[in-house]
């Protein structure tokens, strides 16, 4: 995708978006949401519900979004997961081609407190959430994007909720510097 896209991940309920969007505004990015590219409204009844039945169909659905929405002279924050739930509540990693595929100029992570995002997940989805599941894939996350960081040799930027100030300056450095 020319390189010109920033990838910051997290799990569901970290604040990746409210993220995003304060990162755009400042670094003046374009700000794309991997769940809209997918159009996972379209394919899924219950929006709120997590598992992904086919994992490498919604990684198919977005490239190509990715590819009818980014234009030439654009750099953007791409907003998604480093790893789903599949129908069986199983944590599996987005396949290592997607993100060839998005060629990002840089990988970041949104990490948080888990009680507060599974409090935040509860009120917002009107259901449970189970705590250590929760856990698990934050670390799974953690984890791949590390493993992502050097197998595309690509920066990988941590930042939490709360304090995301590193990740807003390697954006800033690598997006006034182009």
């Amino acid at each position: 995708m020319l390189n010109k896209i920033a990838f910051i991940g997290g799990i569901h309920g970290v604040g990746k978006s409210t993220i995003c969007r304060h990162i755009c505004d400042e670094v003046k990015l374009e700000y794309l949401s991997a769940s809209e590219l997918i159009k996972w409204k379209d394919i899924n009844e219950d929006v709120q519900n997590k598992k992904v039945k086919n994992i490498p169909a919604t990684q198919d659905r977005l490239v190509i979004g990715l590819t009818n929405s980014i234009e030439k002279n654009k750099s953007y924050i791409l907003d998604g997961h480093y790893c789903l739930l599949n129908s069986e509540n199983e944590i599996v990693n987005i396949p290592l081609d997607t993100f060839k595929l998005i060629n990002p100029i840089s990988l970041n992570i949104i990490l948080g407190d888990i009680g507060e995002i599974k409090s935040r997940l509860e009120k917002r989805d009107n259901r449970p959430y189970d705590q250590d599941l929760l856990s698990r894939m934050q670390e799974s996350e953690l984890n791949y994007a590390r493993q992502l960081s050097k197998t595309l040799g690509v920066t990988l930027n941590i930042g939490t909720q709360n304090d995301f100030s590193e990740l807003l300056t390697s954006l800033h450095k690598i997006f006034t510097n182009r």
